[in-house]
């Protein structure tokens, strides 16, 4: 079938006809909407110079004809015969080449039943175009509606996720609110006692690992570290500490002696442990012993007996009443009585054997090269006084305990160490459940301050026959104040910890007033009154200006002392009262357990010049002393302060 353009008589829109047989009919032009009669376009004159009118059957071979059928389109609406026209007619036109060429890319007409005119549309029409406006448009609201749901779902989730974290918030004000505040200053003192046990581990006089718990048998409730071969050694510190513990050194000699099978000089260290049985019998006492030289095998054997024993996978010699193992190296010696499995002790020669969770807590912070280290639980000590100790010491024992209350006190671990320049000792303990380690060091620290003058109640009950120890004696209470003054507090991971640095001499004086006390204890009756009166009058009177007692002589050693313990050492020295305005000091930064560390002999007013006149932190020091004659004390406060409350205080140079 030949396909036909033919042309809008009215706005010469070409329009492409499939059909011949629509010739004759009316059709709507989609363009101009005018109405007209569908005719034939002229024949072209070949000899003229015009381009040839194609139809599809030149193109391409077309199929067999196909039974006619309504063409449906886009835009075409049916137009009754009877409708009236929009316009006339216009006469018909031929149609241009151009208009021709125009009409080969307009849209194939959509055919309609023969009732009416038909409305051909080309891609281009207007029926066409208002459609895909309409999508358009369409497609613009859809997008703006999405665009809009988008940020309205922004919108309230932003309102709903503020709300939340409002509520949230506000919550968590409400919860920190009902929290009990937390006290500042509890917090300082909490981080001054953790920054003082890193100094004290920063000072300290030895560097060795933590005590060796190897071949130590299971239930060791007492262990005793010692480095006999440099605490038997001839004119050291140790020997000295040693002679002045009189017959506690020489019990200590011959039970180490009995015990190891070697002199205390060959021994570098010496582990022993203390097993308690049932409450009423005798512990057992095994020992780890390392030589200072190794020794010959047959020397160990003959010393030792008994028969080997490799059951266990350590060889192992076994006698009636003892059981010993020898190290590679023939420096170990493990030694422990009959009731103790052999196989505790071979089993434990490359691993320990753990102990108590108290004891294995704090010796990973013990020093294996301290002269001397104690750990035990008090609470072990307690029930297995009467036979762990001999009766004369029972007393002395029971108020040891006391400082170490079980209820508070889980574990202890001391060390000492005795240098020739410093005598170093280390108190850690591990705190019970109950009570927090901040404040376990407060209550054993508060004890040691008070144990002066509970001495010096003892003392003054005692009554010496010989001179000499009369004024030792007399000087105890005395040299435990300053003890106790040296001493800094610190905490750490569940323990306590309070460590004490005083010159070289103070170990054996401590040792010998203690013994000499302990042993004038044994003979006063404490229930009877005094026994020495002193007149009210004796001695010298004391100035009636504190600025006069001020004037004493002192001995003054302070090593890392809290500030407020040196102003009462200097007090109690020159017998005048004191008022330290801790408010005053937290107004310029400063708190009362700030380290002092100041040793000389001078007047008391001396040593509270340097208090208040030292730099701190490369700053001047706000601190002031005031004399207050009338209340008849001394006050230690700020220079702002004061000046504020019109308050003199002295102008050091």
């Amino acid at each position: 079938m030949s396909e036909l353009v033919v042309k809008c008589p009215k706005c010469t829109k070409g329009l492409k006809l499939r059909d011949r047989s629509k010739i004759g009919k009316k059709a709507r032009c989609p363009k101009c909407s005018h109405v007209f009669v569908l005719t034939a376009p002229p024949e072209p004159d070949q000899g003229e110079d015009e381009v040839e009118l194609k139809l599809a059957s030149d193109a391409a071979p077309q199929p067999a004809p196909q039974p006619e059928a309504p063409a449906v389109g886009v835009a075409a609406r049916w137009v009754p015969d009877n409708a009236p026209p929009l316009e006339q007619a216009a006469p018909q036109q031929p149609v241009p080449q151009q208009a021709a060429s125009q009409s080969s890319s307009a849209a194939p007409m959509f055919e309609t039943p023969a009732s009416g005119p038909v409305v051909v549309a080309p891609e281009d029409a207007g029926g066409v175009a208002h459609l895909k406006a309409l999508k358009k448009k369409n497609a613009k609201r859809r997008n703006t509606a999405i665009i809009a749901g988008i940020l309205t779902a922004a919108a309230v989730g932003g309102a709903v996720y503020f709300a939340q974290d409002h509520l949230e918030a506000a919550k968590l004000a409400e919860e920190e609110a009902a929290k009990p505040k937390v006290d500042e200053d509890l917090k300082a003192e909490k981080d001054r006692l953790r920054q003082n046990t890193e100094i004290a581990k920063a000072s300290s006089p030895t560097t060795g690992g933590p005590i060796p718990m190897n071949c130590m048998p299971l239930g060791a409730r007492i262990i005793v570290s010692l480095r006999p071969a440099e605490l038997w050694k001839a004119g050291s510190r140790g020997e000295e500490v040693r002679f002045c513990l009189g017959p506690f050194g020489e019990w200590a000699t011959a039970k180490l002696t009995e015990l190891c099978q070697f002199e205390p000089a060959q021994i570098e260290h010496a582990l022993i442990g203390i097993i308690p049985g049932e409450v009423g019998e005798p512990p057992q006492v095994t020992a780890v012993v390392r030589l200072a030289e190794a020794a010959k095998k047959s020397e160990l054997l003959v010393k030792f007996g008994g028969e080997r024993n490799q059951d266990h996978g350590y060889p192992m010699y076994v006698r009636d009443d003892l059981s010993f193992l020898i190290g590679s190296d023939l420096k170990m010696i493990a030694v422990a009585p009959s009731g103790v499995t052999a196989e505790e002790m071979a089993s434990s020669v490359q691993y320990a054997n753990p102990q108590s969770d108290g004891i294995d807590a704090l010796l990973p912070s013990t020093d294996a090269e301290r002269h001397l280290t104690v750990v035990f639980e008090p609470r072990s000590i307690v029930r297995h006084r009467d036979t762990i100790f001999p009766e004369p010491v029972w007393q002395l024992i029971d108020r040891s305990m006391e400082f170490f209350n079980d209820e508070e006190v889980e574990t202890v671990a001391w060390s000492m160490h005795f240098g020739d320049k410093k005598f170093h000792s280390e108190l850690l303990m591990r705190n019970q459940t109950i009570v927090m380690e901040h404040l376990l060091q407060g209550l054993v620290r508060d004890r040691l301050k008070a144990l002066p003058k509970q001495l010096v109640g003892m003392v003054e009950r005692m009554n010496p026959g010989v001179i000499g120890p009369r004024k030792v004696i007399g000087r105890f209470p005395a040299m435990t104040q300053v003890f106790a003054m040296s001493t800094t507090a610190g905490t750490g991971t569940r323990y306590a910890q309070l460590t004490t640095e005083l010159p070289e001499r103070a170990a054996p004086n401590l040792a010998l007033g203690g013994l000499l006390a302990w042993d004038e204890s044994t003979r006063t009756d404490f229930n009877t009154a005094t026994k020495q009166v002193r007149p009210a009058d004796s001695g010298p009177k004391l100035p009636d200006l504190i600025a006069d007692r001020l004037k004493k002589v002192i001995d003054v050693e302070f090593a890392r002392t809290p500030f407020q313990d040196a102003i009462s050492y200097i007090a109690d020295e020159c017998r005048c009262d004191f008022y330290i305005d801790g408010d005053a000091l937290k107004l310029s930064g400063y708190t009362k357990n700030m380290a002092e560390d100041f040793a000389k002999k001078c007047s008391g007013l001396d040593a509270l010049k340097y208090l208040v006149t030292r730099p701190i932190n490369g700053q001047p020091n706000a601190r002031c002393l005031v004399i207050q004659e009338d209340q008849k004390r001394f006050l230690m406060t700020t220079k702002p302060v004061a000046d504020e409350a019109g308050l003199t205080y002295i102008e050091f140079e």
